[in-house]
C-alpha cells in the first residue's frame, strides 16, 4: 500500500492520479477542512485525457484517510498497512506572516512523516522537495546537486523550510530509511489556474502587463510523477535529484504562454528597481487591506535573478527525456481555453 501526502493540492493531486493509472494501490491523506476540488478537477483531467473507461469505479474506490502531517494519531492510524511513501505535502508562501506557520509545516510536518515511515518499517520512501532548497550563486554558475547550501539572502523562508525538511529525511536515511529526494523547478501543469505557479496563465490571459528579465528552471508536473515511480520501482535510494526540464527566462515563458492562449503577450520590462518599489507598495497596500495581491519583497526580487539548472544526474541514472517547456505550455494552455 502506497501513502500519498498533499493529495488534495495541485502536485500531490497528479502523484495520486498517476500512481493509479498505474494499477497502484493508494491512500489519500486529507485534513479536514481541505477541500477536494483540485483533486476532483485533475482527477477527472486525467481519466478524460487518458480515455479510462473505469473512472467512475476508480473514484468510488479512492481510500482518503483524514489526518493532517501535524496531528501524530491521525497520522499514525494512516501509516497502518503502508509499504511506499510519496510526502508532497507542503505550505508554498512568500509571505513573512506565513514564515512560522510554512516552517511547521514543511519541517516539523517531514520529521513526523520519516519518524512514522521509520517506527512502521516503511520500504521506501520518497521526499518532493525543490530546487529552492538546493544551493544557489549569482556567479551564472549551473546549478546542480553538489551545489553546497550557504545561508543568506537569496534563500528565501521557502527555501529553508525546505532545506530543514530535507535535513530530516538525510537524518532517517542515517536511521535506515530507504529515501530519494527530488528538486522540481517551477511546476507547470493542468490544476486549479487561480492558485499556484499555474495562476500564471490565468494572469496572462486576463491581460498581464509586466514580465521581467529572470531566468529559472521549470518541469511539465507529469515528468515529476514519472521520475518518482521509477526511482521507487529500481530502488534507487540514497540520493537527490534536480527536475528541470529546461532554464529559461521569465520572458519566454509569459511569451509563449501568451502566444498559445491567443493573447497579446506582456509588453513592460520591470528592471530591478521598478521591481523594489513595486513591493514596497503592495506591502503598503496589503497592509491596508486594500488587496491581497500576492507580490512580496522575496517574489520580486527573485523575478529578478537568473538560475540555470543541470539536469544531467537524473537523465543518466534514468535515461529520463523531459518533456520540452514550450510542449508543456502548449498543453497546459489547450486545456485551459476548454475550461473557460
Amino acid at each position: 500500500m502506497i501513502l500519498v501526502t498533499g493529495s488534495t493540492g495541485f502536485l500531490g493531486a497528479h502523484m495520486a492520479c498517476y500512481l493509479i493509472l498505474q494499477g497502484k494501490k493508494i491512500k489519500l491523506i486529507r485534513r479536514s477542512t481541505a477541500s477536494l476540488a483540485e483533486f476532483n478537477k485533475i482527477f477527472n483531467y486525467y481519466f478524460k485525457h487518458f480515455k479510462i473507461d473505469a473512472k467512475n469505479a476508480l473514484f468510488e474506490s479512492l481510500n482518503w484517510v483524514e489526518a493532517d502531517i501535524l496531528n501524530l494519531p491521525q497520522l499514525q492510524e494512516a501509516f497502518i498497512g503502508v509499504t511506499e511513501v510519496y510526502h508532497c505535502a507542503a505550505m508554498v508562501s512568500f509571505a513573512q506572516a506565513d514564515k512560522t506557520k510554512m516552517d511547521k509545516t514543511n519541517v516539523e510536518g517531514t520529521a513526523n512523516m520519516v519518524n512514522l515511515a521509520l517506527i512502521n518499517k516503511v520500504e521506501k520512501f520518497c521526499y518532493i522537495s525543490s530546487i529552492a532548497a538546493i544551493g544557489r550563486s549569482l556567479n551564472g554558475t549551473t546549478i546542480n546537486e553538489n551545489c553546497k547550501w550557504e545561508n543568506g539572502k537569496l534563500n528565501s523562508n521557502y527555501a529553508i523550510s525546505k532545506y530543514k525538511a530535507e535535513m530530516e529525511v538525510w537524518r532517517a536515511k542515517e536511521e535506515g530509511l530507504n529515501v530519494c529526494i527530488v528538486n522540481p523547478g517551477v511546476i507547470l501543469g493542468y490544476g486549479d489556474f487561480t492558485k499556484g505557479s499555474v495562476v500564471l496563465f490565468n494572469s496572462i490571459y486576463k491581460g498581464m502587463p509586466f514580465y521581467t528579465n529572470g531566468v529559472n528552471g521549470y518541469i511539465d508536473v507529469q515528468d515529476i510523477t514519472k521520475v518518482c515511480l521509477q526511482l521507487m520501482e529500481q530502488n534507487i535510494f540514497g540520493e537527490r535529484y534536480i527536475l528541470v526540464s529546461e532554464s529559461i527566462s521569465i520572458k519566454s515563458l509569459f511569451f509563449n504562454i501568451a502566444k498559445y492562449l491567443e493573447v497579446k503577450p506582456p509588453k513592460i520590462a520591470v528592471t530591478p528597481f521598478l521591481s523594489e518599489v513595486a513591493w514596497r507598495v503592495f506591502a503598503i497596500v496589503r497592509f491596508l487591506k486594500l488587496s491581497t495581491f500576492s507580490l512580496t519583497k522575496e517574489t520580486a526580487r527573485a523575478s529578478q535573478k537568473q538560475f540555470y539548472y543541470d539536469n544531467n544526474k537524473i537523465i543518466k541514472t534514468l535515461n529520463f527525456k523531459f518533456k520540452p517547456v514550450e510542449q508543456t505550455i502548449k498543453e497546459v494552455c489547450n486545456a485551459f481555453l476548454v475550461d473557460l
